[in-house]
């Protein structure tokens, strides 16, 4: 996949097929869509195009919209899938006054060379979202291209949607959240220095500084620490540390990682949640620490080991 983050380094002539939209997620809805780019584009020998902006046009209006992805991992995702190209383009007040025809005409028909342009079924775009799937096969005829609405996904009566996926996170349903992510919802970040309390009661953890805008429910996660390609089993704590006395500090995530002895600092990890263990607790002593720690690693492991 050959990524522009400038449309005026793109200059070729291929014909396409376009899909326009955030992809926070890359979640199994977006996943239909873009399967059936790939499938169009394939039959017609045309290329596969996704059309993104950076920041969410929402972020860029002042809405609070804290993203599941960090760009590297949806540029990571959206590679996995088989597209050929990905614009990532900055969202500007140029495009923020631009009226959907202009964008249709001028980005996606003359500069693109769409053939095809697949969208989801609540599509918006355009100055003040006016832009539609309507519009898009209004302007259709004008301009020589083939429009497709692809359906919504739903699993167990509910739509698959970026927003019920971070609903889902903060409400510590990591299970439900990764469902719809059709993956693993996972923190990326570099390993840096701790207080080493950790080390203190027997359990050394890895200290990640993340770069993902959203965190999940505070708490204890079965997690998988993920280096260099291969994934360690591990459990997770992401909170303030209560028993530590580090109320209102920063909340940090420290993954203790079993069977493991290399050393971690500088590197850059991911870290797949798999499942909710139970909420941060206020403890007495170290000792009763000591023995949540044990109690938490008794039960991710059993986890681990129904997971194989």
């Amino acid at each position: 996949m050959k990524v522009y983050n400038n449309l005026s380094e793109y200059n070729e002539e291929f014909s396409t097929v376009v899909t326009v939209g955030n992809f926070d997620g890359v979640h199994l809805g977006h996943r239909k869509i873009l399967e059936k780019v790939n499938s169009i584009a394939r039959q017609y020998n045309f290329k596969s195009v996704v059309f993104t902006f950076e920041p969410h046009p929402l972020k860029y209006f002042g809405a609070d919209v804290p993203m599941i992805l960090t760009p590297l991992q949806k540029q990571k995702l959206l590679d996995e899938t088989g597209v050929d190209f990905l614009f990532q383009i900055e969202f500007s007040e140029q495009f923020a006054k631009m009226t959907p025809e202009v964008f249709v005409r001028e980005i996606l028909v003359k500069k693109l060379n769409a053939r095809f342009i697949i969208v989801g079924y609540d599509y918006k775009f355009g100055r003040r979202r006016k832009g539609d799937f309507k519009l898009l096969q209004f302007l259709s005829q004008h301009y020589g291209y083939t429009p497709f609405k692809v359906d919504r996904v739903e699993i167990h009566g509910e739509v698959v949607s970026s927003t019920n996926i971070r609903k889902f996170l903060q409400e510590g349903k990591i299970k439900k959240a990764n469902e719809m992510l059709g993956h693993n919802f996972s923190l990326e970040g570099t390993v840096v220095e701790g207080s080493k309390i950790g080390r203190l009661l027997g359990y050394p953890t890895a200290n990640i500084l993340v770069n993902n805008e959203i965190l999940p429910k505070l708490g204890v996660y079965v997690s998988r620490l993920v280096l260099n390609g291969v994934k360690y089993n591990s459990v997770t704590n992401i909170g303030i540390r209560p028993t530590l006395n580090d109320e209102g500090q920063d909340v940090k995530v420290e993954a203790f990682v079993f069977d493991f002895n290399e050393d971690l600092y500088g590197k850059e990890v991911e870290l797949d949640l798999l499942e909710y263990l139970r909420p941060e607790a206020k403890l007495d002593s170290f000792e009763e620490l000591k023995n949540v720690i044990e109690a938490d690693c008794r039960a991710a492991k059993k986890i681990h080991a129904e997971m194989k």
